[in-house]
């Protein structure tokens, strides 16, 4: 409800009107039980054509201007709530453009996608319908006056009605709450196994996976129906009882007031008036407690949001070097994961001079990929400072820094964009003639060539349907975009043809002619050679730091390791 406030007086003064045409929506709908009071009680006992028309045209007045005062309040209404609701959708995809890498990594894909679904649960709570079903509320009490006013017998049934709503509303709000949350994270592992089975299908085919994911969605499936009957039960009661407290009242209103027209205490208009009034009342109180739910389970997305927004996230701003030399300094850098039993890797302690070619080695997990994220500055050290010329990289402007860095991944991703949207993120204003020898230069000419549309031929699904080979081609062209001092290439030949990793020697040859410092990770002997240090991550914890030194008759390189 707190948000339903802030939204609502974001304006001060369209929350006045929005509130002054709730008052005359809920004003002019007393037309109709005074219409009814009206005509049985003094045109059929009178019988005079002109109250009838009278009576007749102002009812049909009333109703134009409800239904004025409804269309106004409604449009108020969505207004109020669509810059919440636009802001509410860019910080989360701020957030996920900005959370650190290394934060977002641990958390599931499928709990990141429940939260770029939860400003959608939010917009739904705070549709123009919903928050008028709670401006009405305070008005019911409008209609009980009106009816004491007929009847107090038959204002107080219809308190009692309203009463016992309200308390089966909130005890099927608690339960529904709890459901939704229960059903909302089996939902998100049972997202999880889809997406690994899509992402995975090669495997799932190759390997037999079909039994183990039938098994698996099995149980899975049947605890979400489970809960999902579960849930489909607690609405049918809740809409069962909600029915029968409306038959329910309508029963007693007609039962109690039919005794009193008997008794000559009430007239049959006023009763059919009380009727209508009581009716009225019950269907606010229920539109009231079925918008609270909906809030309520906004609050939850709310929730889950803000942990979302909360995570660690790179700086926004900081330095800007006029100029950068491709120097860097590991002094004393350490790094442990969570739930690790020890560090990764620690104290590494090395200077890389520009223009060194400095290769990282290691077997599998020992930290090859992440030590070129930390000096793309995707993960933060635990212990220890990695500075470029003398600078923190966190005091550097992480946008600034991305772009003295031409970073290879191992395996690259894209975005749903065009080739060329993807080859351009660092730089969009490069010039075609610039484009063009990127592409050509990293071996790309043939395979744009070979589309209609060329650059601007769309990605799918991230670039997943692509080779690895063209995927290694496309991030190397989106890297050389940056022109920076520094290149980070992670196996950069691994999964390309012959032709590719020709590609590959010649850029890095280039490269090492304009005196840009290269960090690489490779067992390719013909990128091997040419190293001038290792940094080995084998040797734990203290990585090993190797000069590398040319035999004379040969060129071939002799790895001195040294602690």
């Amino acid at each position: 409800m707190n948000e339903l406030i802030r939204r609502l007086f974001q304006s001060r003064p369209l929350a006045v009107e929005i509130i002054v045409a709730s008052f005359f929506v809920n004003i002019l709908f007393l037309a109709s039980p005074i219409f009814v009071i009206q005509i049985l009680s003094r045109y059929i006992a009178y019988g005079f054509d002109g109250t009838l028309y009278t009576l007749t045209v102002g009812m049909l007045i009333a109703l134009a201007l409800g239904v004025a005062f409804s269309v106004v309040r409604t449009r108020m209404c969505s207004a109020i709530s669509t810059e919440p609701d636009h802001k509410l959708q860019s910080i989360v995809l701020e957030s996920l453009s900005q959370v650190k890498a290394a934060a977002l990594e641990r958390i599931p894909q499928a709990k990141v996608q429940e939260v770029m679904a939860g400003p959608m649960v939010v917009q739904s709570a705070y549709e123009a319908s919903k928050i008028a079903s709670v401006l009405d509320m305070p008005f019911f009490i409008l209609f009980i006056l009106a009816i004491f006013m007929l009847s107090p017998t038959l204002a107080i049934i219809t308190l009692l009605a309203v009463g016992t709503t309200v308390v089966v509303g909130k005890m099927n709000m608690n339960s529904a709450r709890q459901s939704d949350n229960v059903f909302r994270e089996e939902m998100v592992r049972h997202r999880g196994g889809v997406n690994s089975a899509i992402h995975g299908a090669e495997t799932v085919r190759a390997f037999h996976g079909g039994g183990f994911l039938h098994r698996m969605w099995d149980e899975q499936i049947s605890r979400v129906m489970d809960l999902k009957e579960k849930i489909v039960q607690q609405k049918s009661w809740s809409l069962a009882v909600m029915q029968g407290l409306n038959s329910l009242l309508k029963v007693a209103v007609y039962a109690v007031g039919a005794k009193q027209v008997v008794m000559g205490d009430l007239t049959v208009g006023a009763l059919i008036g009380a009727s209508i009034l009581s009716a009225k009342s019950l269907q606010i109180s229920s539109s009231f407690m079925q918008t609270v739910l909906l809030m309520g389970k906004a609050e939850d997305a709310m929730r889950m949001i803000n942990e979302f927004v909360g995570l660690p996230r790179e700086a926004s701003s900081g330095t800007a070097m006029k100029r950068f030399s491709g120097r860097l300094k590991f002094m004393d850098v350490a790094i442990a994961f969570p739930g690790a039993t020890g560090p990764l890797f620690e104290s590494l302690t090395y200077v890389v001079e520009p223009g060194s070619v400095i290769g990282i080695v290691g077997s599998n997990g020992a930290g090859k990929t992440t030590l070129c994220k930390l000096v793309v500055g995707l993960f933060e050290p635990g212990r220890g400072q990695i500075l470029a010329d003398s600078v923190d990289l966190r005091q550097l402007a992480p946008e600034w820094w991305r772009k003295q860095i031409m970073y290879l991944p191992q395996e690259p991703t894209f975005l749903n964009g065009t080739y060329r949207d993807n080859i351009t993120l660092l730089n969009p204003d490069i010039d075609d003639v610039r484009l063009n020898e990127i592409v050509r230069v990293a071996d790309l000419r043939r395979f744009m060539d070979s589309s209609a549309t060329g650059m601007d031929t769309p990605i799918k699904d991230g670039g997943r349907s692509l080779s690895l080979g063209i995927r290694k081609r496309l991030a190397l062209a989106r890297a050389m975009v940056g022109q920076g001092q520094i290149a980070v290439f992670d196996e950069p030949t691994e999964g390309l043809d012959v032709e590719g990793c020709e590609a590959i020697f010649q850029i890095m040859n280039m490269l090492a002619k304009q005196n840009i410092t290269l960090i690489i990770v490779s067992k390719d002997p013909n990128i091997v050679k040419g190293f001038s240090a290792i940094i080995d991550l084998n040797v734990k914890p203290v990585p090993n730091i190797g000069i590398v030194k040319k035999k004379i008759q040969d060129s071939a390189p002799d790895a001195v390791l040294k602690s």
